[in-house]
């Protein structure tokens, strides 16, 4: 009786660790999944200082991406402490904030400008509108990365109504930990006509890349991926919701409870 019961749970946790896996392989690529939402709090009275430090973000539930979430372009994986992330996103009425903590073994990005995507360092797409159709049919595609030893951002596609570049942003290095931060605070109105407001929502993928010995992009660990990768594919985000739920600041401006779990 006992061994039948062994054998039953353990089937029941075959199941659901394959349903797991399926998941997260759906936010990996296409994110067309009610899982693969992300409901992004709002900062309420306190401001992300933007430094590459996280011990702000220590306070948000992430997203991490592992092995399930990588796909190979050319180069090989050999684990998590080879390519990993774990990813945040916050908001106020006047800007959206995003921090990484990417664990990679090796940093390596030698490009500039429009080609800093071949190399170690990160790609954001957005559909503004939160309908998954964008201007041209494609959506807005944003890339950080410290690339040749400088902090380089670009802008691939933007929506006509956006003023530009404009973002504030840090990405800090730790070779002993083997680990780079990336903190970004995006106005706006570089994204409009989003509406960062309670439950409204936009279109969102992102990749991290990977380039430990091809001098390209080599492989990437991503959520909804296929928005970046292979063409910008709007139909392929996931969608985040900014949520009502806010930081709790007490009066001294220290933080006194946590700032909520967002939907797995």
């Amino acid at each position: 009786m006992i061994r039948k019961s062994i054998c039953i749970i353990a089937i029941i946790s075959c199941f659901i660790i394959t349903d797991v896996c399926l998941a997260q392989e759906d936010c990996s690529q296409k994110a067309t999944k009610d899982i693969c939402t992300y409901y992004a709090l709002n900062v309420g009275g306190f401001k992300p200082k933007i430094d590459g430090n996280l011990d702000d973000w220590k306070y948000v539930d992430g997203k991490f991406l592992g092995k399930e979430f990588w796909e190979a372009f050319g180069e090989q994986y050999s684990g998590e402490k080879d390519l990993s992330a774990t990813w945040w996103a916050i908001w106020d009425k006047d800007n959206l904030y995003v921090a990484f903590n990417v664990v990679d073994d090796v940093h390596q990005n030698t490009k500039a400008g429009d080609t800093i995507y071949a190399g170690d360092g990160i790609q954001i797409c957005i559909d503004p509108t939160g309908k998954k159709t964008t201007h041209s049919g494609v959506c807005y595609e944003y890339g950080y990365a410290l690339a040749g030893g400088k902090l380089s951002v670009w802008r691939w596609a933007t929506n006509p109504a956006s003023k530009g570049e404009n973002s504030e942003f840090a990405i800090v290095r730790d070779e002993s930990k083997k680990v780079t931060i990336y903190e970004i605070r995006i106005p706006v109105g570089d994204i409009a006509p989003a509406e960062l407001a309670a439950n409204k929502t936009i279109g969102w993928g992102l990749v991290v890349n990977e380039s430990d010995s091809c001098d390209c992009q080599g492989g990437w660990v991503g959520w909804a991926s296929r928005s970046i990768v292979f063409g910008k594919d709007a139909t392929a985000l996931a969608t985040m919701v900014f949520s009502a739920k806010t930081v709790a600041v007490s009066p001294q401006g220290t933080i006194t409870t946590t700032w909520g779990s967002l939907k797995n």
